[in-house]
């Protein structure tokens, strides 16, 4: 293993960082969730198919058609979760909209109990009790339901679902199929989805700012290639649980966005709330068993 692979662990701080910047970029597009989405992935699938015309097409040879079918599924789920996350993050707080897909790891821990058979301590799943504890707190005293913010409370937990499955997917496929081939195959056919959608839903194509076009070719950089193809590439050494509970972190550091970008300052209940999901996850990190890196 080189430097990277080694450190995979440590490197998920990096799109975590990424990730939480999506709510800077959509506070500041005026576009449509389903256009943001449409080139959003249209953007991240360009700059994936340089690499893959310059040699990465021969690694497609030993794909199979079942993995093929995954990836696709993947996407999918990949389409669905920004479906609903980028509704959450307009129609409900920064702090909320986070704390609500931060119960992704729970719900991905059901499905890499039950079908991967993947063993976790007791002191870990304790970690996650307590970060999942943390984003509990915030929403129970969330009172503000006013306009479409219980809508956004209700699209950032499909977000998580999505995102859950999602994750799990990628801790199957990844484990055969190369990282730059899975991300290529899901990141195409999730924008395949977003082109779908913006067809039936009647969206236009053009027609947006020259500020909206910019902005979605940088939130392609740094949130979808930074942020989840980086995640996919972790996954090849790291479990998806372990990616999925470091997630929870976006919390805080999006709650901190918010402050420096939109003045967004946070209830006293939600700071806490955030130090408790925090503690969670250095807990869980201190306790996992998964101490070797996975082949």
């Amino acid at each position: 293993m080189n430097i990277f692979q080694r450190n995979a662990r440590k490197l998920v701080i990096i799109p975590t960082m990424a990730g939480a910047a999506t709510v800077i970029f959509v506070r500041l597009i005026e576009a449509s969730p389903i256009a943001l989405g449409f080139y959003r992935l249209g953007f991240s699938v360009i700059l994936f198919a340089i690499p893959i015309i310059l040699g990465g097409y021969k690694d497609y040879k030993g794909i199979t058609k079942k993995e093929v079918l995954l990836c696709v599924l993947a996407g999918a789920m990949l389409f669905s979760h920004f479906i609903f996350w980028f509704t959450a993050l307009n129609t409900t707080s920064i702090a909320s909209a986070f704390v609500l897909f931060s119960l992704n790891p729970l719900i991905l821990l059901i499905p890499m109990y039950f079908f991967l058979k993947k063993r976790v301590s007791a002191k870990a799943i304790i970690g996650i009790i307590v970060a999942l504890s943390g984003s509990a707190l915030i929403v129970s005293l969330n009172q503000t339901l006013e306009d479409n913010t219980f809508l956004g409370d209700v699209s950032g937990f499909l977000a998580a679902i999505f995102f859950a499955v999602y994750f799990f997917i990628g801790q199957i496929v990844r484990a055969k199929v190369p990282m730059l081939n899975y991300v290529f195959i899901v990141f195409s056919s999730c924008f395949v989805f977003f082109a779908i959608a913006m067809i039936a839903s009647g969206t236009p194509f053009t027609g947006y700012r020259k500020e909206d076009y910019v902005l979605m070719f940088l939130m392609a950089v740094v949130c979808q290639v930074l942020a989840h193809a980086l995640y996919n590439w972790c996954m090849g050494y790291v479990s998806a649980l372990y990616v999925s509970v470091f997630t929870t972190t976006q919390t805080a550091i999006a709650i901190l966005y918010g402050i420096i970008f939109f003045r967004e300052i946070p209830e006293s209940f939600q700071v806490i709330g955030a130090a408790i999901v925090v503690a969670g996850l250095l807990y869980y990190n201190y306790n996992s068993i998964e101490k070797q890196t996975l082949g």
